[in-house]
């Protein structure tokens, strides 16, 4: 490869070549756009080189791209709503319990090609209909629960087809909820309340036939007190499944923002699920999931010791030291290109979890590339 020069980039033009720095790392990829010189020059500065430059001839085959978590989850996303529009409108799909399966299939599919990219998009993904979005999200976190608890995949995958459907019977209350700033009429709490029961009584309706995701989903809000709906059952009288997801839907319900009040950082979601360990939820499950989410998530914002505020990327293999890609330098301002950092390095160790910044823009794809 040879060394770009500043005459090679064009200011406000698509790069025309992929840029890496001297350990053959992408900085840059093509198509990018240098927005002044200020930014051009510190990045000639730091060194950038390419092979596609005219008159350099490419030594080095282009790597075969791995198919793209995000694409699985959106792709399931459609698919999801495309069913559930069909159950609204009382035309369902006729293979409706296997399109669902698959549906969880390919959840599967994503956590098993990266299970941090798939944590990442629940965190920081989060302007999409809540009706399909958030059993996606729960059936992730039930996924990787499971895996943790070495549930066989088939016993996995009819759990996530029941955190899918868990709530079929009231999606559009769902949507209406969702856009609500008041508090919940009677009506509405009643249909909650309820909403287990009858979700069974519709799946029945379109053909499923499968126990445990019945069981899984009549006993989702149970508590290990005896507090939840609707039977009122308590510690092991509850479906292992069950006890998963509602472990998966309490957090993700207080990860994603809503109308009436902000989403909560994921390290308070997370003492919350600690603190009620042993009481609405299964202690042992509580414990696998937090080791399972490690002290600072995929898609967690922080605050490095260099100043910089960081996305997560990696989880740590302890939990604590994750890898990060700084996106807002010490003075407030968006870096020109991100950079990865091992916080188990001097110098760039987490200080602390802070909240998103809402208006920077983020491109998955490329923090997780």
């Amino acid at each position: 490869m040879k060394r770009v020069k500043q005459s090679d980039i064009v200011i406000g033009q698509p790069l025309p070549f992929d840029c890496y720095d001297e350990s053959n790392n992408l900085l840059l990829k093509k198509g990018l756009v240098i927005v002044n010189a200020k930014q051009l020059a510190v990045l000639i500065e730091r060194g950038l080189y390419s092979d596609g430059l005219p008159g350099v001839t490419a030594k080095v085959a282009v790597p075969q791209e791995k198919p793209s978590v995000f694409t699985q989850i959106a792709l399931v996303e459609m698919r999801l709503e495309r069913l559930f529009q069909g159950v609204i409108e009382n035309r369902p799909e006729p293979d409706f319990a296997e399109a669902v399966l698959k549906c969880a299939g390919d959840i599967q599919t994503a956590c098993t090609l990266d299970a941090d990219a798939a944590l990442g998009a629940l965190h920081l993904n989060q302007k999409r209909r809540y009706t399909t979005a958030h059993p996606i999200d729960v059936a992730i976190l039930a996924e990787l629960i499971g895996l943790r608890k070495a549930l066989p995949e088939a016993e996995r995958r009819v759990m996530l087809a029941a955190a899918l459907t868990a709530n079929i019977s009231i999606l559009e209350l769902q949507e209406a909820m969702q856009r609500q700033i008041s508090p919940l009429n009677e009506d509405q709490r009643n249909a909650l309340r309820i909403h287990p029961v009858l979700s069974v009584e519709r799946l029945l309706d379109l053909g499923v036939k499968d126990e445990a995701w019945f069981a899984a989903v009549l006993h989702h809000h149970e508590k290990q007190d005896g507090s939840g709906y609707p039977g009122a059952k308590r510690g092991d009288d509850i479906p292992l499944a069950a006890r998963i997801i509602g472990l998966a839907d309490t957090y993700s319900a207080m990860v994603t923002p809503r109308c009436y009040r902000p989403n909560q950082l994921a390290k308070d979601a997370l003492r919350e699920v600690f603190l009620k360990r042993g009481a609405e939820i299964d202690a042992e499950l509580a414990g696998l999931f937090i080791k399972e989410m490690g002290i600072y998530p995929p898609g967690a914002f922080v605050k490095i010791a260099n100043g910089d505020i960081a996305v997560v990327l990696r989880r740590g293999q302890n939990g604590t030291n994750p890898r990060v890609k700084s996106l807002i330098g010490p003075r407030g301002a968006p870096l020109p290109f991100l950079v990865e950092h091992d916080t188990s390095q001097a110098g760039f160790e987490i200080r602390e979890m802070v909240p998103r910044n809402v208006e920077l823009k983020l491109d998955l794809r490329q923090l997780w590339s």
